[in-house]
């Protein structure tokens, strides 16, 4: 067996662990690559004015590389998709319960999971993330205008940026899932009707 085949078996075994212990990717390191985009933006553009999201970067293309901006943006959607097959995987792995099993075929119930957590992870990891570093680094620009000290007012906004990013998901997660919890519990609720009503019409 070559090395790599061991790396990969390794890897494979540690993600059906976490699997069977249903363990949250939100609660592990991976979580924080999400912000990714935002971290490394701020470092890579050195001196330059820094774009620190993509909005700000597409604002300030001429001196920032767009392959900054799109490389870190890659790194998060990566990481979206990697965590929404995880949380795919798992629930296929754990199977379904009783009620799912009664009223959902695997790849509905599977799908709804997937489509569930790609919601999440799109708003309280990508929207919600980026709307408030583009607005505190903007504001932060403002408050900035007038320094003297031209290394404080260059640095200043992508400080005070990258102050907010470790706080983001205690921000964000828990009204974010609750809300994302009560829409979908919604959503199951009218399929499990609906699907009781399509068999009392059958019968």
């Amino acid at each position: 067996m070559s090395h790599r085949e061991t790396l990969t078996d390794k890897a494979q075994d540690e993600i059906s662990s976490l699997a069977d212990r249903n363990v949250d990717s939100t609660d592990t390191d991976l979580r924080y690559m999400a912000y990714g985009a935002r971290l490394r933006t701020a470092l890579r553009a050195g001196t330059r004015y820094i774009a620190y999201t993509s909005d700000i970067g597409e604002a300030f293309r001429p001196v920032v590389p767009p392959t900054i901006v799109t490389a870190c943006y890659g790194i998060s959607w990566l990481y979206l998709a990697g965590d929404v097959s995880y949380e795919a995987y798992k629930t296929h792995r754990r199977g379904p319960s009783q009620i799912e099993a009664a009223h959902f075929s695997e790849p509905t119930r599977v799908g709804m999971v997937a489509v569930k957590r790609a919601v999440f992870q799109s708003i309280a990891s990508m929207a919600l993330p980026a709307f408030t570093i583009h607005t505190a680094v903007n504001q932060a620009k403002k408050a900035f205008t007038n320094v003297q000290n031209k290394r404080l007012k260059t640095w200043g906004p992508t400080f005070t940026g990258l102050a907010i990013v470790p706080f983001l998901p205690y921000i964000f997660d828990h009204p974010v899932e609750t809300a994302t919890d009560k829409v979908f519990e919604w959503i199951e609720k009218r399929l499990i009707e609906s699907q009781k009503s399509r068999d009392r019409t059958e019968s």
